[in-house]
């Protein structure tokens, strides 16, 4: 019996290539999108930790200025700013004489660490404030608190400054 068709004379796909070959198309393609998916994913991380060090950089600078000349400190609850809790919410620069030079407050209404004189000091809003002293070295002041990034996700950032004198 002879062929209908001669195999030189064959043209175009079957139907199997052709499910064949979209089916490969659609599994590069979700390889694509997922790779896609995780680089975004990356990159918005990497866009809020730029944020958040930033902003800890930011208060780093404020607290080290005050630091260059204090020759202690204090922490405290806003609620009452004699007496000494660690940790707490505000941070007292001291003279030499145990005066207070400056005050770094957590500000709730507003989200933000305002100075002595009711002054934003920083530039984001943050979701909270810890300073604490730190165990090891105890003319050092720590700091903790959340802030937001551009895409609303949760930031936590921890620091520390150490006083000069």
């Amino acid at each position: 019996m002879t062929p209908i068709r001669s195999s030189r004379d064959q043209r175009g796909l079957t139907l199997v290539e052709l499910m064949l070959v979209i089916f490969i198309g659609f599994i590069v393609l979700l390889g694509a999108g997922s790779i896609y998916i995780s680089m975004e994913k990356s990159f918005r991380q990497s866009a809020g930790k730029m944020v958040g060090g930033r902003e800890a950089t930011h208060l780093s600078s404020v607290l080290s200025r005050g630091a260059r000349v204090a020759s202690g400190f204090m922490v405290y609850d806003i609620g009452d700013r004699s007496q000494e809790s660690d940790p707490g919410n505000g941070l007292a620069l001291l003279d030499a004489d145990g005066s207070v030079m400056a005050r770094l407050e957590w500000d709730p209404a507003n989200r933000t660490v305002v100075d002595g004189a009711g002054t934003r000091v920083t530039a984001s809003t943050l979701q909270n404030l810890q300073f604490s002293s730190d165990l090891v070295s105890p003319q050092t002041v720590r700091f903790a608190y959340r802030t937001i990034d551009d895409s609303h996700h949760e930031i936590d950032v921890e620091s520390a400054v150490a006083l000069r004198n």
